[in-house]
């Protein structure tokens, strides 16, 4: 196995010691985990992998999963928004991360969202963490991901750490959770997936979002906290109405059951 460095600098080793002082390592042995060990994987794979195993005394299985990446907004993308600027912004990307436990099962109560084939861990705000600090060393700007799902980006949102780069994109998805609030989690996203929520009286919504970001530098926090950014937000809720097909996600619900889906 092929390893090289995280970001171009951070090994297993330091990895390890991120994920210990920000408390990953100590909630994953309160969860009955030991021998715990930090790999990261290169080989056969665009970017690096970071892998936590853990053994519960059945043998090692994969507890967390991410992959790591670096980019570029230019200066225009803000200027263009109305922010006064003359610097690029850089950021660290989420462009994967997993957290997974696959010694316990799904429930009625606790059932499976699109792509999740074990419960989570409970860990992945301390594993943020570490992200963050990867990304302080670095100089960086802020932590960006695409959400591959709209749960996804509920759940960075609600941990009040990241919004949407684009104020307007912002605004338009508080008006979707609204919309999709009364809906479990994963049968939001289903219907985002089933092409189930439209525009008021037009076309199915696709979810096709940008970057979200937590801010690291002084720079990238007055952006996301300058009025004209707070105006931008405004103006995507004020721009946006949805609708969901009831009858669209029922059906499917029935066909995801019916192809061996929670």
């Amino acid at each position: 196995m092929r390893a090289g460095p995280v970001l171009g600098r951070f090994d297993a080793a330091g990895i390890a010691r991120l994920l210990s002082d920000t408390g990953v390592v100590r909630a994953l042995q309160h969860k009955g985990f030991g021998d715990m060990r930090v790999v990261v994987e290169a080989e056969g794979r665009a970017l690096p992998h970071i892998l936590v195993l853990g053994d519960k005394g059945a043998g090692p299985v994969l507890l967390l999963d991410a992959c790591l990446g670096e980019a570029t907004v230019r200066d225009d993308f803000f200027r263009e928004r109305g922010f006064a600027t003359d610097q690029a912004m850089e950021f660290a990307v989420v462009h994967w991360l997993r957290e997974q436990d696959p010694t316990v099962s799904f429930s009625r109560h606790r059932p499976a969202l699109p792509l999740q084939h074990h419960p989570g861990l409970g860990v992945l705000r301390r594993a943020f963490r570490a992200i963050v600090r990867m990304a302080q060393e670095l100089g960086k700007d802020g932590v960006a991901n695409v959400p591959k799902f709209f749960h996804d980006a509920v759940i960075f949102f609600r941990s009040r750490l990241f919004l949407f780069l684009d104020g307007r994109e912002q605004g338009r998805f508080e008006k979707l959770a609204e919309a999709l609030a009364e809906l479990p989690i994963g049968d939001a996203s289903l219907a985002l997936v089933a092409a189930a929520v439209h525009e008021a009286g037009s076309h199915p919504v696709p979810w096709l979002p940008g970057y979200q970001v937590f801010p690291v530098s002084a720079a990238m926090t007055a952006y996301l906290h300058s009025p004209v950014y707070a105006a931008q937000v405004e103006s995507g809720r004020r721009e946006a109405a949805y609708v969901v097909d009831g009858a669209a996600l029922q059906r499917a619900r029935a066909a995801l059951k019916a192809g061996g889906g929670s």
